[in-house]
């Protein structure tokens, strides 16, 4: 019968609501949130349910795994590598503080400690056009510093990547080759804004949470 199906998985319970828009029925499940497999869960909750997936005219999904991970701060171990220089940029910020009269205001700490934030030789210019070459021979030992940590995630944000990815992609690349366990990410595969914080406090939540989301 033909029914709309909303499923969310969540930190502890996926849960399923379907409604069958013959007879205007609405019929409720639960499952422990099975985090080997996600799927698991809601395969289990269409069974306690006594519906056919196969049967849904309409399936959404939701899950609230990404935001509870940013939250309570339990996401993967991620490392970052960025641009000689540019290893505060998640400290700095915009510069700017969101109280400035509240002499106690402290900024949370940034999802990937400064003790996971490295640097590289490369630079693109505001054009697009290559100042100084990505120095591909420290991306070897790199990785070897990031297998020896347990690194789960790595973000890569480099300047004026959005001008020209050249190098975020060609370090990825190398860096996937190399890492193939850990999950590797660029400011440019996420987001071409061109403010760099805003790039890279991006795609260092995209490098913390990815690893909990099973794809």
């Amino acid at each position: 019968m033909p029914r709309a199906v909303a499923v969310d998985i969540g930190g502890t319970f996926t849960d399923l609501v379907a409604y069958d828009d013959n007879d205007r029925s609405v019929v409720y499940a639960k499952n422990p949130t099975t985090f080997g497999d996600l799927a698991e869960g809601v395969l289990e909750c269409f069974a306690k349910a006594k519906l056919d997936p196969r049967a849904a005219t309409l399936v959404n999904h939701g899950t609230t795994l990404v935001i509870n991970a940013l939250i309570q701060r339990r996401g993967a171990k991620a490392a970052l590598l960025t641009t000689k220089g540019f290893r505060d940029i998640l400290e700095i910020a915009r510069g700017n503080r969101p109280d400035p009269f509240d002499l106690h205001y402290r900024r949370d700490e940034p999802l990937i400690p400064r003790t996971l934030r490295f640097e590289v030789t490369e630079r693109i210019g505001s054009k697009g056009e290559v100042i100084t070459p990505l120095d591909r021979d420290a991306l070897a030992p790199f990785a070897d510093n990031l297998r020896e940590l347990g690194i789960e995630a790595l973000a890569i944000f480099f300047m004026n990547s959005y001008a020209n990815p050249v190098h975020e992609e060609t370090a990825a690349k190398i860096l996937r080759a190399l890492l193939p366990s850990v999950y590797v990410t660029y400011s440019t595969q996420v987001t071409c804004e061109w403010h760099e914080y805003e790039r890279t406090s991006t795609v260092a939540a995209s490098a913390y949470v990815a690893p909990l989301v099973p794809t």
